[in-house]
């Protein structure tokens, strides 16, 4: 279990996500209407995103890629890869397991 799922509830973790990618689009000196336009997502679901972090995946991943930050999305849920041969030494096979 993670720790940070106690120190802060999904809708605060989505929230942040939200204000981050408002303040990128910021740094990047774009308004949501520029956004919304390199995007392909509606002016209005930016918003709500920024304000409350409620957004589809798929809607994420456009504004994520206007504003370059595709990687970032495509690094989630992706395991790390052992860095040395005694990491993968070390590493057991657990595929299957619960």
């Amino acid at each position: 279990m993670s720790f940070m799922h106690l120190l802060h509830s999904p809708a605060e973790i989505a929230r942040n996500v939200g204000e981050n990618a408002k303040t990128l689009r910021l740094s990047k000196n774009l308004s949501r209407k520029t956004l919304a336009e390199k995007s392909g997502v509606s002016e209005s679901t930016i918003k709500r995103f920024e304000m409350t972090g409620v957004v589809t995946l798929e809607a994420l991943i456009l504004v994520a890629t206007a504003l370059d930050e595709l990687t970032c999305v495509t690094r989630l849920f992706k395991p790390e890869h052992p860095k040395s041969v005694d990491e993968l030494k070390k590493a057991k096979r657990k595929r299957g397991m619960r």
